[in-house]
């Protein structure tokens, strides 16, 4: 059974979450929402049987629409208000639900009131008006019934939510080949098409060259042709996941299944250290061009089988924290370019196609790079994080010293001694001491490597240095710790 709890308080929804965790109740899934919004898009993907839901988070303007996908996806709802009041009560009624519960919640009538809700037998909602003529059609979307798919599946989405109702409009009014049911879901439409002859492609182009003959803005189709090994319901999930390819390849598409779209290839969501380095030291040089090749030959030229862009989207923000500590050296961590900041991140969060993304983050990084020179001309760096950010890029270096940081810094030896002691509690020597054993000991980890290439890629310059470090900073040697480390062979029975 799945379970959503859609609750503003974070702490709500987690106490809520270890109840379910703690008792014996027959839930195997939760989902949170903390909007609205984000409660209409969780029951649309899920369709769970239970839901927990604060009626207080719902504005007027929006009930209907959060009534009307409540009584499409949803089976029980269990409500919660702080305002004990007859109107909070009709809406509980009005959704028919399993109970009503006032804050603050006490955790016996929540138990007791999830236990109800889960055992009770899942009776039909009613619909909104208008909807019901397509019940089992939405139905079919979300239960595995035994009927197989017998019409074509289509997904139609515009690239800019704020087109969707646009594009709902214009399905509803299209002349398609034969019979035809358009179902409007949060952020797109599906059609079935049962009358659609051969694979359905020619006639998802017409419907894009129909679209764009008043539109400006792209739209992409996914075609799933009938599959009598198949429900509607796995066709669908089918589609939504072929839908996600538009994040690669763009919109103005029509999308039909292929082999190379069946799974999404392995992809690391972070920086190695040596791509932590080549990011410091670009941005320390400000190298736009540097950048540039480095974005477009990581991210402009995906070939199927694609990542999962969930993955790509980590990636991306790892990228932002490098771009972050190089704001924080130059103060640009507020104003104009903090704002410009949220909006790369948002834009990284939710952009729908993976080169604008690119496209508006090398933009920034110009921007970028003109503030922070404009930032050193003004004398505004903050000499700490410049020396550290080149310590981090040179600890490897044997011979580094306090002479050549602090002249990267722009300070005296003696004055950025003392502002990195102020600041970060350590010395020089400490600091650089500490950071050549957190890279001796992931090699030790991660690698094969013998104590002396370890000793030579780390600083340390011989492998007898290095063990007297490691010594007297964690009281045994580099081969102890790599012993501990790994994992040890079973023992013979």
């Amino acid at each position: 059974m799945k379970l959503v709890i859609a609750e503003r308080d974070n702490k709500e929804r987690e106490a809520i979450r270890w109840l379910v965790s703690a008792y014996s109740l027959p839930i195997e899934r939760v989902y949170t929402a903390a909007t609205v919004e984000e409660m209409m898009a969780v029951l649309e993907r899920e369709a769970p049987e239970l839901l927990y839901v604060e009626l207080d988070m719902i504005p007027y303007e929006r009930w209907p629409q959060a009534t009307a996908h409540v009584r499409l996806f949803c089976q029980r709802v269990i409500a919660a208000t702080a305002e004990a009041t007859f109107a909070r009560a009709k809406q509980a009624i009005d959704w028919q639900c399993v109970d009503l519960l006032v804050k603050p919640l006490e955790p016996a009538r929540l138990k007791q009131a999830l236990r109800t809700a889960a055992s009770r037998s899942p009776g039909r909602p009613g619909l909104p008006t208008g909807l019901d003529a397509h019940h089992d059609d939405y139905r079919s979307l979300f239960c595995d019934f035994p009927s197989t798919a017998s019409a074509h599946v289509w997904l139609v989405q515009a690239e800019q939510p704020a087109l969707s109702q646009e594009v709902i409009r214009f399905l509803m009014d299209y002349p398609f080949r034969g019979r035809a049911r358009v179902l409007p879901l949060t952020r797109m439409a599906v059609c079935l098409l049962p009358d659609l002859p051969g694979d359905g492609k020619e006639e998802a182009w017409k419907l894009l060259r129909d679209w764009e003959e008043d539109h400006h803005e792209p739209l992409a189709v996914v075609v799933m042709p009938p599959d009598g090994r198949r429900t509607v319901r796995a066709q669908y999930q089918a589609a939504r996941r072929l839908l996600e390819t538009t994040f690669f390849i763009g919109y103005r598409q029509v999308i039909a299944p292929a082999s190379e779209y069946e799974q999404w290839r392995e992809l690391d969501p972070f920086l190695t250290p040596e791509e932590q380095r080549q990011w410091i030291e670009m941005l320390e040089r400000f190298d736009h061009e540097a950048v540039k090749r480095w974005l477009q030959r990581e991210f402009s030229h995906w070939a199927p089988p694609f990542p999962s862009p969930e993955m790509v989207r980590t990636r991306l923000t790892s990228i932002l924290a490098q771009i972050r500590r190089f704001m924080k050296t130059y103060g640009l961590d507020r104003g104009g370019t903090e704002r410009e900041y949220m909006r790369i991140f948002q834009d990284i969060l939710y952009n729908p196609v993976l080169y604008r993304i690119v496209q508006e983050l090398i933009l920034f990084l110009y921007r970028l790079f003109h503030e922070a020179k404009q930032a050193e001309e003004d004398a505004r760096v903050d000499a700490v994080e410049r020396g550290l950010r080149y310590m981090e890029a040179h600890f490897r270096d044997p011979s580094l010293t306090l002479e050549r940081v602090a002249a990267a810094a722009g300070r005296s030896p003696a004055y950025f001694s003392h502002l990195l002691s102020k600041k970060r509690g350590v010395t020089f020597r400490q600091w650089l001491t500490n950071r050549r054993l957190e890279e001796a000991k992931r090699l030790l980890r991660q690698t094969d490597l013998s104590i002396k290439e370890i000793a030579e890629q780390t600083g340390f310059r011989t492998a007898h240095y290095l063990t007297r470090v490691f010594k007297a900073e964690l009281n045994e040697t580099p081969t102890a710790y790599r012993d501990e480390q790994r994992p040890k062979p079973p023992s013979p029975r």
